[in-house]
């Protein structure tokens, strides 16, 4: 019985049903795809096959510097790919990080409350984890958020007694978080260093001493980083939905674009066809705000007790900083730099956020918190459901084309939907990086093999921009919404006709008839391959 009544039991019981019943979906289907996560998938083959000295991948592709800070869930799919399958390595990646990051914000919150709270914590670490970047296989972040979490719930504990132990496991986490993103990894300083400074009085000076030790070792692969790094497009800021500075619709719009948390268009419903401006209703983003203001304002109460304002006032500072950065940002700084800034603040934000809660003495605040919380819980799980179950179908489709593609192809897809993009993830955009993998195919598809910002890269700079000329035009043709066909095709026609030595085969999924004008000039305009939404056409 004193196991079953331990203060942890009911807590780790939430964590494991939250974990099952929102990662259901995805070991339901038989092909769980996402957005970037098939880049990731077929970066961590090939780096597998440089590992086992691979000559046709040796001969193409090269590791990058040690230093980047992009790689953790390279090298995570690494290991998973020597015993599973490319697919079941993409459904246990996924469970990980949706998993880890609840568990990790639960993990947070115990180390500051104990119990207390924990069981809310958990359903917030699961809201949490229903972002968007989640969903396009956004790993590398995401390992960088767990991180995040268990390095400032270890370092809130220890910062008054680092001990020589304890500095060398800080700073091995730190250079975890920092091999995982270099905007967790950004946040973590920022939280170490303000934890540092108000911890208590007597061991003030030490605790800034031993996080400045701890961090040391990381100043080697910033610098390393940094030196062999190359920004074509310079280093600026780009605020990407802000029209006029000058207008307050325009910072409300900016402000609204910078939610992690929409999975499917607000204008939207799970398994309904309907499309309404009401369905906004139901925008995660809204119950999420609203279920934190409830459990965080009960808290000013308690900021006159001075042990929990010397608890809270860290983190009330850490997640204003990160939010407020958030919303007011730039989108990021040249997409070469790497994007997605904003969102990936937010998401910080509201982690760092959780110490913050309260729910001793207002329980209807708390129970009013839950339930949005639940309730966001239950419709991004059925969001999840009907994206999971509506990419199977279009994988297995997709993949019938595999047995058209030979062993020495050298293969581009494009994909050319017919439809308004439903969710924030778009999966066949990455689905040809599946038909290069455990084969002998040449699957172009991969732009992270043209950034410098991941582990792997294309050895010929050459074949580096070729990549990220072709994936930045077919983003014009995976708009629904344009009607301009000229426009659309002319960045695709110039890349095809500079490049059409590299392919020798080109798979089209959706209208091939769009691009046909491209297409005739440069491969035979009769099929290899041709059913339903896929067109597979062969060089001259």
């Amino acid at each position: 019985m004193s196991i079953i009544n331990a203060p942890l039991m009911r807590p780790a019981l939430i964590f494991l049903g939250l974990v099952i019943l929102t990662c259901s979906s995805v070991w339901w289907v038989d092909y769980f795809v996402n957005q970037d996560g098939s880049a990731h998938v077929y970066s961590a083959y090939l780096m597998l096959e440089l590992l086992k000295n691979n000559p046709q991948v040796h001969e193409l592709y090269a590791f990058n510097s040690i230093s980047v800070p992009n790689s953790s869930g390279h090298w995570l799919l690494v290991l998973l790919l020597n015993f599973f399958s490319a697919f079941t390595a993409t459904k246990i990646i996924v469970t990980l990080t949706f998993a880890g990051l609840i568990g990790s914000v639960g993990f947070l919150r115990w180390k500051i409350f104990g119990s207390n709270g924990l069981t809310t914590s958990l359903l917030a670490g699961a809201v949490i984890g229903f972002n968007w970047l989640w969903l396009v296989g956004f790993y590398n972040f995401l390992l960088g958020v767990i991180f995040l979490a268990l390095t400032v719930g270890f370092y809130y504990e220890w910062r008054e007694n680092l001990t020589v132990r304890r500095t060398i496991l800080l700073g091995i986490l730190i250079i975890l978080t920092y091999l995982s993103h270099i905007v967790s990894f950004a946040v973590l300083c920022g939280c170490l260093g303000i934890l540092a400074i108000t911890s208590q009085k007597p061991n003030r000076k030490a605790a800034i001493f031993r996080t400045f030790i701890a961090l040391l070792p990381v100043v080697p692969l910033i610098i390393l980083y940094k030196i062999n790094s190359t920004s074509e497009g310079g280093f600026y800021p780009v605020w990407r939905n802000l029209e006029n500075p000058l207008s307050v619709i325009s910072w409300i719009s900016q402000i609204r674009n910078a939610d992690p948390f929409i999975l499917i268009s607000r204008r939207a419903f799970p398994f309904s066809t309907a499309n309404s401006a009401y369905f906004a209703f139901f925008t995660p983003f809204i119950w999420i705000g609203g279920a934190f203001v409830l459990l965080i304002v009960p808290t000013f109460k308690k900021l006159v007790n001075s042990e929990k304002r010397n608890k809270m006032l860290p983190f009330f500072i850490l997640s204003g900083l990160c939010i407020l950065t958030a919303f007011f940002a730039p989108d990021d700084f040249g997409l070469n730099n790497g994007s997605v800034l904003r969102e990936r603040l937010l998401i910080c934000g509201f982690v760092l956020a959780i110490p913050l809660f309260s729910t001793d003495g207002s329980p209807i605040l708390a129970w009013t918190a839950r339930i949005c919380l639940i309730f966001v819980i239950f419709f991004q799980t059925v969001v999840l459901w009907e994206y999971a179950l509506q990419t199977d179908k279009d994988a297995k489709e997709y993949l019938t084309a595999g047995q058209f593609i030979e062993q020495t192809d050298a293969l581009m897809s494009i994909i050319i939907p017919n439809e308004t993009k439903r969710f924030h993830a778009y999966p066949m955009s990455g689905m040809g990086n599946y038909l290069g993998i455990e084969r002998k195919i040449t699957a172009w598809d991969n732009y992270e093999i043209g950034h410098n910002l991941f582990p792997i890269v294309a050895k010929n700079k050459a074949d580096q921009k070729f990549v990220l000329e072709m994936a930045s035009a077919s983003v014009a043709l995976v708009d629904p919404e344009s009607q301009n066909l000229p426009e659309k095709t002319q960045n695709f026609d110039t890349v095809l006709e500079k490049n059409r030595e590299k392919l020798s085969k080109l798979l089209i999924w959706g209208d091939a008839a769009m691009i046909r004008q491209s297409t005739e000039k440069w491969f035979d305009p009769q099929p290899v391959f041709e059913n339903g939404r896929i067109t597979i056409l062969k060089r001259r």
